[in-house]
């Protein structure tokens, strides 16, 4: 691994976890594809994206963790304890997966072909959604088996994914919630940053669960450094990305922060489908764009819709 990368981790971990606070995601939809650019492998990436989440996102979690109501019938008990309970379980899964394909391909293009599609995914979900009627976010709701099992198995396979593809799994709950169980954007959010929390956890363990000897070039001690670094950047970017996004939503503009996480989403989609195809240059190029846009447009986009505050109910 080269030299540089060790000096530019801690900047890649403070964009990242910037726009993971504010749109509620991990980071690693960002971080992985910027690190896959500068030439780290995909196991390594994968775990250092995971464990830098960690620390980011650890206060952040715990402040917002009561406001996500845990009573009856509230968001808390139907939708963050399925969601975030399945996904814990599935983030041990995700590394033997990602091995696994490996093995069958002798690639680790699929991967990167999976992750692909992923962001076509929410790219469609993040444009076709619409917001809810406006209600009550704290009255009671009635709850079925089958939405309980869907969210259960939604958090599951957010697990797998999260941890083969070192992402946070915000990109996939925040669209599910959205689009499907109706959650309002004030708890999105917070639910999001659990998912992020609970499934890098369990998806961290399992990659250093493969540290063979402290010394460079093991994977799992790769993964250990890269992403300690990267967290000292994401430590700062996250709480300030979440106190960007609560300024934004007491401004009434939720449904434009929802759906400006589609600018980001194109950006990485390009820059992932030139590594592919191996355009190598012009993937770097996209992606140190994708990460000028985030630093400047977050703190825009707040300070706007602060001096221009939509009053309609």
């Amino acid at each position: 691994m080269m030299n540089y990368v060790y000096y530019l981790a801690p900047l890649v971990g403070f964009v990242a976890m910037l726009a993971g606070g504010f749109w509620g995601l991990g980071g690693g939809w960002f971080a992985v594809p910027v690190l896959l650019t500068l030439g780290i492998s995909n196991p390594v990436a994968a775990g250092a994206s995971l464990l830098q989440m960690i620390p980011s996102t650890f206060l952040t979690v715990v402040r917002q963790f009561r406001s996500i109501g845990w009573g009856k019938n509230s968001w808390g008990l139907t939708v963050a304890l399925p969601l975030c309970g399945m996904a814990f379980l599935g983030g041990f899964f995700g590394r033997p997966a990602g091995a696994l394909i490996q093995e069958m391909f002798h690639s680790r293009k699929p991967h990167q072909c999976l992750y692909l599609i992923l962001l076509g995914f929410i790219l469609y979900k993040t444009l076709r959604h619409k917001s809810p009627a406006p209600a009550d976010p704290v009255a009671p709701r009635t709850v079925s088996v089958t939405s309980t099992a869907v969210t259960g198995v939604t958090g599951f396979l957010v697990g797998v994914l999260s941890s083969l593809l070192g992402i946070g799994g915000g990109t996939i709950t925040r669209p599910v919630m959205l689009s499907y169980l109706q959650v309002p954007e004030v708890f999105t959010g917070k639910i999001a940053r659990l998912a992020v929390f609970i499934t890098a956890v369990s998806g961290t363990a399992s990659y250093l669960l493969q540290i063979q000897s402290f010394k460079p070039g093991d994977p799992g001690t790769d993964s250990l450094l890269l992403g300690l670094l990267m967290a000292a950047g994401g430590f700062i970017g996250f709480p300030v990305g979440a106190w960007l996004h609560g300024k934004v939503i007491m401004s009434g503009h939720a449904e434009k922060a929802a759906r400006s996480f589609s600018y980001v989403v194109v950006l990485v989609l390009a820059s992932l489908f030139c590594k592919i195809i191996d355009w190598i240059v012009t993937s770097q190029v996209i992606i140190l764009i994708c990460g000028l846009f985030l630093l400047t447009f977050l703190p825009a986009f707040t300070v706007r819709s602060c001096k221009h505050p939509d009053s309609r109910p």
